[in-house]
């Protein structure tokens, strides 16, 4: 194994500094995002302005994934299902079931002249890659080299749960570690960006991962909210170019920068939703959604990656079992499964013919 955080203490410090100037990326606006996936999610349809969002109909383009419709209540909610994918849609809501996860849209979905619309990005970035990711199998590299983040370090703790005397970087190390001996295990190539408590500025971390040519990066961290009910596990992918995030409520003009990030739209989508997926299973967590986010590990990121909030350390319940080895060890496994399955489907989508 290597530890590029290494690299930041004694003589190599000046070093790794010239690594960052030179590897660095800062946001510039751009009109569009590079036409690195060959779906025509229109196939014939015309956009339809709404604002400033393109849309397409929902039911025409489904169709052509074998998927048939129904409503589950009229003119509010609408199932698109085949022997193998169940998806729900409500009026007015940027959240959909999909296979039983909770995912979020750019935009939600819309009812206009008796259609049911979705954002024509929405449909780019997300269902299609979820729906046939073989259709993107010019931007599919098989997996060997994983960079894992463990969140926070040093002077950052991270979120902290003072009653049980929890920090953030801590069990985001311990988590970090075992996930990398089991994908050690399993014949993958893993690079820390830490491995122990050392502080690393949220730039250093994706340039990191781009000076040792990751093919994938994970960022492991927990929660927190200002409620202590809430409980469960989040995972974020980078949002496309001209999307707004989850957490936001309106568009920014920042929105159409281009990002490192945007260049691997699609397999971030079938990336977060198979760790998101993986996770799930193994915690039997509340579910918190896969989202949409512009953190600077994503952002700055050259290969797929998420960030996945493996629990809130400031649920009293779900801390205590945070706080156990068993339990971190579950969430290494969980995220193991997802990374796996993952790179068992783009091998696979490879072979095929």
């Amino acid at each position: 194994m290597n530890c590029l955080g290494s690299l930041l203490r004694g003589s190599w410090s000046c070093l790794w500094g010239l690594v960052l100037l030179l590897s660095f990326h800062v946001s510039v606006p751009a009109q569009s995002e590079p036409s690195n996936a060959p779906f025509d999610v229109l196939a014939g349809q015309q956009p339809i302005k709404v604002g400033a969002v393109d849309y397409l109909k929902l039911d025409e383009f489904l169709v052509r994934f074998g998927l048939k419709a129904s409503w589950l209540e009229p003119e509010k909610r609408r199932r698109f299902e085949s022997a193998w994918t169940n998806i729900e849609f409500e009026i007015d809501s940027r959240e959909i079931s999909y296979n039983g996860l909770r995912v979020f849209l750019g935009e939600g979905v819309l009812w206009r002249a008796n259609e049911i619309l979705v954002a024509v990005l929405d449909a780019q970035h997300l269902l299609a890659p979820l729906l046939k990711p073989a259709e993107f199998s010019n931007l599919i590299q098989p997996v060997h080299r994983i960079v894992i983040d463990a969140g926070h370090g040093g002077k950052d703790g991270g979120t902290t749960n003072a009653k049980l005397k929890m920090m953030e970087k801590t069990f985001a190390l311990d988590v970090s570690k075992r996930l990398g001996a089991i994908l050690s295990s399993q014949g993958f190539e893993v690079v820390y960006t830490r491995s122990d408590d050392t502080y690393l500025s949220l730039a250093e971390r994706a340039v990191a991962a781009n000076a040792a040519q990751a093919d994938l990066f994970v960022s492991v961290h927990f929660n927190a909210a200002g409620k202590t009910s809430v409980n469960g596990v989040e995972t974020y992918a980078m949002t496309p170019q001209h999307q707004r995030s989850t957490s936001s409520a309106e568009s920014d003009p920042s929105d159409s920068n281009l990002e490192p990030g945007n260049i691997h739209s699609a397999m971030n989508a079938v990336l977060g939703f198979s760790m998101h997926r993986a996770l799930l299973q193994k915690l039997k967590a509340s579910d918190r959604g896969l989202k949409r986010a512009r953190f600077a590990v994503l952002r700055l990121a050259e290969c797929p990656a998420v960030l996945v909030e493996a629990g809130y350390l400031s649920n009293g319940k779900e801390a205590q079992k945070i706080a156990t080895k068993a339990y971190r060890a579950e969430i290494a496994e969980g995220l193991a499964n997802g990374i796996t399955a993952y790179a068992n489907q783009l091998a696979a989508l490879k072979l095929a013919p």
